[in-house]
């Protein structure tokens, strides 16, 4: 399948229809046909414009067959109203997407057929609709003049898509679904944020999203909300409500410092402001970038096992690393520190050469013209996506176990070099025993030693390296398609299936345990409280993280409810923004509904939780993703 994980420019084919856009093929067509004998790229982008013909006939032709079935329902139908509906349904589909829409319906049928068709084409993963109260406000704003919409229909309207983004659904194994449990789509919508000249863009329409998603409270769309310092307070309370009202499915982006991550890639100012987010946490420049965002996800806490092993896998039993050096001379933490870096570099390396391996064979063997109508770039060049024709290329790949790395450095730094508690040999036998027979020592190790998340500069300024080496580590390669690889730090549920290919660690975590989750504290190890938590995270500079990172939050509904606790959380995400934390977001749910929903799952099967950047619902997932999120309420608020 198509690689996906890319935000659609529905601005511009809103503005343009696929009609027009099979008529320009067409022109296309015959100008290279005539130019095959002179020009040797003429007879590929005349290919080029055949394909793009044909899938826009396709999707337009797809659309018809909806509008005939609706005529043939509306001649069966014997109430009025029902009857009036289904051919109004009719005129809607025979319109678009062949043509530009005229109200607001119209707009978002067309987008809807649109998700539908790219997702025949591509993998069934982060096809995101981008800045959606952006593109669709001059619709709203037309009709609600006009007197033929208002503020509640517009509610149900996008309720209803709402509704259909939930019928896509992939197809996972067993296998699969340990690394990306709950069977998501993550179907991106973004709201809010600032215009392309720095002003609040938030309008009425953003409500409306925002009201949508209360009301149908499902796992998809991943609806993720722009804030910066301006944001109207109105806006905060409105997600906060929804947030502690039990909606999952809300995530909340920084502005100042995603626009700043792409300034640092030379990326446009004002293409920089114009981002919109992608599948579970991923910002890009929208409508014109082909981020391949979820390329890979790379296990760095193994990095540091290979570097205290000199390059050999405990779970493996073999090598699969550099050879380091014996760890046994290791003088001081800088040595562990050199090993755990040329361990990340050497590992990021083969990783590109995979990814990149992937995409030649996707230009070669699984090209996709209709997403190509739907970048910037592809059209224009005559050129299909994966070859490199968007205006702007990267793959984004994400680091998973920093928390990890971090509290285990810092548990060397003072257990083994400085207090000298313990030698280098006798800890690298308990770590290869799994800590049998040492649970004395291991609790040591957990219980001694600062953890990350708790606002101690000791274990922070290992998060704070970790994160600096993965970022440098990461772009220093390209891509196939002429673009940079990008770092993002968030996991999906490979935090999990990672755990059982990790053996223990001098943090104190044990093999087959889980890593931690995104850039989040390790669960139950942040023992200080939330804002202590908050303060930990923001200390890393988020913005080397251009293809996102995700800070997950486990909240107890009665720490905020009512007024007084919207007011609290709205105060935790000000802070959180203003300190220059790029992402976050909440679960919401008592740990004895958790409880009850494993033991009896056929009560709870529409209860969402969030996993890591995407929401599931709680009986989707495997056990052992369930498990790690009681786990996380039960530790963090006993």
């Amino acid at each position: 399948a198509g690689i996906s994980h890319v935000s659609i420019n529905y601005h511009y084919l809103l503005s343009i229809g696929l009609e027009k856009i099979k008529e320009m093929a067409e022109e296309k067509i015959q100008e290279y046909e005539e130019l095959k004998s002179a020009n040797p790229e003429a007879t590929d982008k005349a290919l080029f414009y055949r394909a793009a013909k044909i899938v826009a006939e396709a999707v337009i032709g797809f659309a018809h067959r909806y509008a005939e079935k609706a005529m043939e329902t509306a001649k069966e139908e014997k109430d009025p109203a029902r009857k009036e509906e289904l051919m109004k349904i009719a005129e809607i589909c025979r319109w678009v997407p062949a043509k530009p829409p005229r109200n607001f319906q119209e707009a978002l049928q067309f987008v809807w057929f649109t998700q539908v068709a790219l997702h025949q084409e591509n993998y069934e993963q982060a096809i995101s609709m981008g800045r959606i109260d952006q593109y669709l406000y001059p619709y709203y704003k037309k009709d609600v003049k006009a007197g033929t919409l208002n503020f509640e229909k517009a509610v149900e309207l996008v309720e209803c898509l709402w509704i259909k983004t939930n019928e896509i659904i992939p197809l996972f194994d067993a296998a699969v679904t340990l690394y990306f449990s709950g069977l998501p789509t993550n179907q991106a919508v973004t709201i809010g944020g600032v215009n392309e000249g720095g002003e609040d863009a938030t309008n009425e329409l953003t409500y409306v999203m925002l009201e949508a998603v209360r009301g149908v409270a499902l796992r998809q769309p991943n609806f993720h909300v722009r804030l910066h310092k301006k944001s109207p307070r109105k806006l905060l309370e409105a997600v906060v409500e929804a947030i502690t009202s039990g909606i999952n499915s809300v995530a909340i982006f920084n502005d100042e410092t995603i626009i700043k991550a792409w300034i640092r890639k030379k990326i446009p100012l004002k293409e920089a402001r114009n981002y919109s987010t992608i599948g579970c946490v991923e910002p890009g420049p929208f409508g014109t970038s082909f981020t391949s965002s979820d390329a890979a996800l790379f296990n760095l806490a193994i990095c540091l096992e290979l570097a205290l092993n000199n390059g050999v896998s405990s779970v493996l039993g073999e090598k699969a690393g550099l050879e380091t050096g014996d760890p046994l001379e290791f003088k001081g933490i800088d040595n562990v520190i050199e090993a755990f870096r040329k361990q990340v570099s050497h590992l990021v390396k083969h990783m590109t050469v995979g990814s990149n391996c992937s995409e030649i064979a996707n230009q070669v063997i699984k090209p996709t013209p209709l997403l190509s109508l739907c970048v910037e770039g592809c059209f224009e060049t005559g050129k299909d996506i994966t070859t490199g024709s968007a205006k702007y290329n990267f793959t984004g790949v994400q680091g998973v176990g920093l928390a990890d790395v971090a509290d285990s450095l810092a548990t060397l730094d003072q257990i083994v070099f400085r207090e000298k508690r313990i030698d280098m040999k006798e800890l690298l036998e308990a770590l290869r025993m799994n800590f049998d027979g040492q649970e004395e020592l291991r609790q040591i190790l957990i219980n001694r030693v600062p953890k990350y998340g708790n606002d101690n500069d000791l274990v922070d300024k290992y998060a704070q390296l970790v994160a600096r080496i993965y970022s440098e580590e990461v772009e220093k390669h390209r891509n196939v398609r002429n673009g940079w690889f990008i770092p993002g730090m968030y996991s999906m549920t490979t935090y999990i299936g990672f755990g059982f290919l990790t053996g223990a660690l001098p943090s104190g975590r044990k093999l087959n345990d889980p890593l931690s989750n995104g850039i989040s504290p390790y669960t139950g190890l942040n023992k200080k409280g939330l804002t202590a938590s908050v303060r930990s995270v923001t200390k890393i500079d988020h913005s080397l993280y251009p293809n996102g990172l995700a800070y997950t939050v486990s909240l107890s509904p009665a720490l905020f409810s009512g007024k007084e606790g919207v007011e609290k959380l709205v105060s935790l995400i000000e802070a959180y923004i203003g300190l220059g934390g790029m992402h976050i977001h909440f679960n919401v749910v008592d740990v004895n509904t958790l409880l009850d929903a494993q033991k009896n799952p056929e009560k709870y099967k529409d209860l969402l939780v969030r996993v890591a950047g995407y929401s599931a619902y709680f009986v989707d997932l495997t056990k052992d993703v369930q498990d790690e999120i009681i786990r996380r309420y039960s530790e963090n608020h006993s």
